[in-house]
């Protein structure tokens, strides 16, 4: 869906043309909000468009059952993120959709150049991200001999689509962290696409790292929707009672299921535990917060849940690598070395202009 949309007739499926991101912008970035409200759809969204990278965001909801049609300029990878509702992607002459991302899935997919159809479902408040790169941007950032290269460039040849994961992936608490500072980047100029750039190559590692390490045998696609339901309903209770967390009989009777289910499907869908996912949700949360102005390690500690810093501060320690403190002192201590080395540059300038003086 975007801004421009064109209804010349009722009937005629919208559609959508997809920006010429491959032509060389000098430099340049475009960053502009959305704001949808005509018949097929209300809502807003943000585009981000660079050399080489177009980023979509959408949150709307669709009045019409009708698909949209999208042009495509070239051959491209799409990092796709669903975060609510359901988006169905089709060839233009078929009646059944090449893949359907569930709510808090992902997956990464090679689009040849050619038109297909998007759908979502109408009435559902819908959030998706759709960060599309070049071919040339996704080779160059990867070994020539991943195995994913010659699967990607076989689809771009036979023009058909092509998979990181034959089954969607589930999002994680980082990934949803980094789509949230990509909308909310403050950089202007070459530092916001340097940024930009930075944070879409840090998605694609996510990805990866996720498929490569998660076992695929047992995933989402062997669950029913209502269980899927469930399980994110499960998710969101633990978010909002981060302070004091249910117990796994609690959770499980508040969305309806037992304990035993509880446990298998949560790690089905977001490939962890209950409460291994919430220690790491944790932990980017206090992670975020510290970086906050004012915060107070006490104060950020009470908030994740724990009774006492000291314990706090050895699960922070555990998983990131250093204690919560060091965060500031490394700033702070990052911010005199480079005063340090701009001083320590001037006066060795200054010094070697006296020399060639005399």
């Amino acid at each position: 869906m975007n801004a421009t949309l064109n209804f010349k007739q009722e009937t005629i499926t919208p559609d959508w043309h997809f920006p010429d991101f491959a032509a060389p912008y000098h430099e340049e970035i475009t960053d502009k909000e959305i704001v949808y409200d005509d018949e097929y759809g209300k809502g807003t969204g943000k585009e981000i468009l660079l050399e080489g990278v177009y980023i979509w965001y959408g949150r709307f909801q669709v009045q019409s059952k009708k698909p949209m049609l999208i042009r495509s300029m070239g051959s491209h990878v799409q990092l796709n993120f669903c975060i609510q509702s359901t988006t169905s992607y089709f060839s233009k002459n078929s009646s059944k959709p090449f893949v359907r991302f569930k709510p808090h899935q992902h997956n990464m997919i090679l689009l040849p150049q050619k038109d297909m159809l998007i759908q979502w479902q109408p009435g559902e408040e819908t959030e998706s991200f759709a960060i599309n790169i070049t071919t040339d941007f996704f080779f160059d950032n990867l070994p020539k001999s991943h195995p994913i290269c010659a699967h990607f460039r076989r689809g771009m040849n036979l023009s058909m689509p092509e998979f990181l994961s034959r089954q969607n992936l589930p999002l994680t608490s980082k990934m949803i962290a980094t789509l949230f500072e990509l909308i909310h980047c403050n950089y202007s100029g070459y530092h916001k696409i340097l940024f930009i750039k930075a944070k879409v190559i840090e998605l694609l590692a996510l990805q990866f790292e996720q498929y490569e390490q998660l076992p695929l045998l047992h995933f989402t696609s062997f669950l029913k929707h209502e269980d899927i339901e469930k399980m994110h309903a499960a998710r969101q209770i633990l978010i909002d009672n981060v302070e004091k967390p249910l117990s796994l009989r609690d959770l499980a009777h508040q969305v309806g299921t037992n304990e035993y289910n509880l446990k298998k499907h949560f790690k089905e869908i977001f490939g962890k535990t209950v409460f291994g996912y919430l220690h790491d949700f944790r932990m980017d949360e206090a992670k975020h917060q510290l970086c906050q102005e004012g915060s107070k390690i006490v104060e950020v500690a009470q908030r994740m849940g724990y009774k006492h810093a000291t314990h706090f501060t050895a699960a922070f320690k555990k998983h990131f690598g250093f204690l919560p403190n060091k965060m500031r002192i490394g700033l702070l201590h990052l911010v005199h070395f480079s005063e340090y080395l701009i001083q320590l540059s001037t006066e060795i300038l200054q010094e070697v202009y006296l020399v060639e003086m005399i």
